[in-house]
């Protein structure tokens, strides 16, 4: 599938279940982000997967069609914590890993590589998702940032990021740590309780 295709898709997908505007401003996705959780528990923007098969870390590629100079810092946020009618937690900080370094690129252009999370930093450390019972679904959304000059520092808490204002996260932790979105992927998942 070309990659204008694979980005209009993208960006449908992060509208329709307003990724953007809560999570993310809207963006060109030019490059993609796979994260796969092992076997078939593949992110596939919106699709949704059990509670008990994300609670690891997820393996990272990404698919840059230019630029794979720099650092970069992923990030799991939850929009919807406690739930996505009450968002008290929201959002809510389930891992930051920065100073990501492509590995080797192919000779193709836009050739996947695999952003090792062994050797970046953690901030935070990996919470697999947790939603309580009886709050339906709940979007998990990775983001990638490029990072720019200084070194991203981590949030006072969890929940709201360490803002204290509900709805609240990424978008203000990364203007405030100079990190630039590069692109994004989400699911979902509930509790079995319902």
């Amino acid at each position: 599938m070309p990659l204008i295709t694979i980005s209009a898709a993208l960006t449908e997908g992060f509208k329709k279940h307003e990724v953007v505007p809560d999570v993310i401003d809207e963006f060109d996705p030019n490059t993609l982000l796979e994260i796969t959780y092992g076997g078939e528990n593949v992110v596939a923007v919106g699709n949704t997967l059990a509670v008990a098969d994300t609670q690891h870390k997820p393996s990272i590629h990404a698919s840059f069609p230019k630029d794979t100079e720099g650092t970069y810092t992923l990030v799991l946020t939850d929009p919807d914590a406690p739930s996505r009618t009450d968002n008290k937690w929201s959002e809510y900080c389930h891992y930051i890993v920065t100073g990501l370094k492509p590995g080797v690129v192919a000779e193709a252009e836009g050739a996947a590589v695999e952003l090792d999370l062994s050797k970046g930093k953690e901030l935070i450390p990996y919470m697999g998702p947790g939603p309580p019972p009886k709050t339906g679904k709940h979007r998990y959304v990775f983001v990638l940032y490029k990072e720019g000059a200084k070194s991203p520092e981590a949030p006072a808490d969890r929940p709201t990021w360490g803002t204290n204002v509900p709805g609240s996260g990424t978008r203000e932790w990364a203007k405030k740590n100079d990190l630039t979105l590069v692109t994004s992927n989400f699911f979902f998942a509930q509790n079995t309780e319902q």
